[in-house]
């Protein structure tokens, strides 16, 4: 790759050099022009004539450019307008360290302006928080939780949903403070979302289960989630409601909870996480919220492989 580097590079320079409207090109050189303020730059530059253009306004501090010269002498243009012919100057070590040295006085000098909105957006996040804080709203959210959970999957919560208010007895090999979590999305494969489906429900345990990051469509758009859990869910994929009536589900918990994919710095599925040592102080909150449940460890392994095969893994890695 290096010397194919090499290579590119020679022939860059052999393309470059002939491209020189005038004069040996051997001679060519940085050199700097006078221009009429600070704030005049090159715009282009044709043989010996120097077109400059003004980008602000320096109250006519005199200034220079820096251009490359192989002539005793250039024309240069302001604005479409012969302004002066000059001798371009050579340019030395020191003025490149003249010209650092000046940019950073010019850093030390500019200062940040303060942000005048600054104490009203503190007030108003402060506000904002107190209010997501206060028992009214927590009671609110808690209730919009139970709502969604209830209009997405019906009584299959009370009897398998590990946070439901009434919970049955729970069953499996998972311990109280223990979660696996298999989190999948709506781009999957329903094949591979349902086959996880299916190695959940025979594994029975109530503390297993399936998350998505966001409802299907947007918040916005119930319908569309409710569709994809029962594809997922539905034990026979060929039976049809309107047709066949109603359609075995398998007792599988499954959930839409963003902060759980953001607290196990999930970014792409399917992934699987087994978690242990958690400690919720409101079991119909997220557990996913740092506030709400601490948790003492956790282990994470990605990719498309059976259900069984990944737990394995994970009870290798952790030793539970």
């Amino acid at each position: 790759m290096r010397r194919l580097w090499h290579k590119l590079t020679i022939a860059a320079v052999f393309i470059t050099v002939p491209a020189m409207a005038s004069g040996d090109a051997a001679t060519t050189r940085p050199a700097f022009i006078d221009t009429p303020d600070a704030c005049y730059q090159v715009e282009r530059q044709d043989g010996d004539s120097v077109y400059l253009k003004v980008a602000g306004s320096c109250d006519e501090k005199p200034g220079r450019a820096y251009i490359k010269s192989n002539t005793d002498s250039v024309k240069i243009f302001v604005e479409g307008i012969l302004w002066k012919e000059m001798k371009p100057q050579p340019l030395s070590i020191p003025d490149i360290d003249a010209s650092l040295k000046k940019s950073e006085d010019l850093a030390k000098s500019i200062t940040i302006p303060s942000n005048s909105s600054e104490k009203n957006m503190k007030k108003a996040a402060e506000k904002m928080n107190t209010a997501y804080q206060s028992p009214a709203f927590q009671s609110r959210l808690k209730a919009e939780t139970e709502r969604i959970k209830h209009e997405l999957f019906g009584t299959a919560v009370e009897q398998y949903y590990p946070d439901s208010g009434n919970p049955v007895p729970v069953q499996g090999k998972l311990a109280v403070d223990e979660r696996i979590y298999v989190f999948v999305s709506s781009s999957m494969p329903i094949q591979a979302t349902r086959n996880y489906a299916a190695s959940i429900a025979k594994y029975g345990d109530p503390r297993i289960m399936m998350v998505l990051r966001g409802f299907v469509g947007g918040v916005g758009k119930i319908q569309p989630t409710i569709d994809l859990v029962g594809r997922v869910l539905q034990r026979e994929s060929g039976c049809n409601p309107i047709t066949d009536g109603e359609c075995e589900i398998l007792p599988v918990p499954f959930g839409v909870d963003p902060l759980l994919f953001r607290r196990y710095g999930i970014d792409r599925v399917p992934a699987v996480v087994y978690v242990s040592g958690i400690k919720a102080e409101d079991a119909s909150l997220s557990e996913g919220d740092t506030k709400n449940a601490a948790i003492s460890e956790y282990w994470t392994i990605f990719g498309d492989a059976k259900l069984e095969y990944l737990v394995e893994q994970i009870q290798r890695d952790s030793g539970s």
